[in-house]
């Protein structure tokens, strides 16, 4: 496999001022063996889903993100409803949260034009 590299050179300069670093390219290769690409070729064909790429990982953790927000959103609902009940006491720094919450969410009510 061809790849880049590179190594840190410090260069001296003869009017006084500081040295500066630099990086210079030093030529590399990277090499396997027979039995190296045997194995790689072995823990490739363990991989169950070939077929999971960029985008469907995305759009899996998007899901994910959704479902949590969701299950978020019915205790923060089960708990207002408790403090408005008077069940539970009023709790300053969890409205303040929840107040920032609802004023980061997008308006959604805006008319097209």
């Amino acid at each position: 496999l061809p790849t880049d590299a590179y190594i840190a050179v410090e260069e001296v300069h003869d009017d006084g001022t500081p040295t500066t670093r630099t990086f210079d390219h030093v030529m590399s290769e990277i090499g396997a063996e027979e039995a190296e690409e045997v194995g790689v070729e072995h823990l490739l064909r363990d991989i169950k889903d070939t077929t999971v790429g960029t985008l469907s990982q995305h759009l899996s953790t998007q899901v994910a993100a959704l479902k949590v927000a969701a299950e978020q959103a019915v205790r923060h609902h089960q708990y207002l409803e408790q403090v408005t009940e008077g069940t539970l006491p009023v709790n300053h720094p969890i409205i303040y949260q929840l107040q920032d919450v609802f004023n980061l969410l997008p308006n959604l009510s805006v008319p097209d034009s």
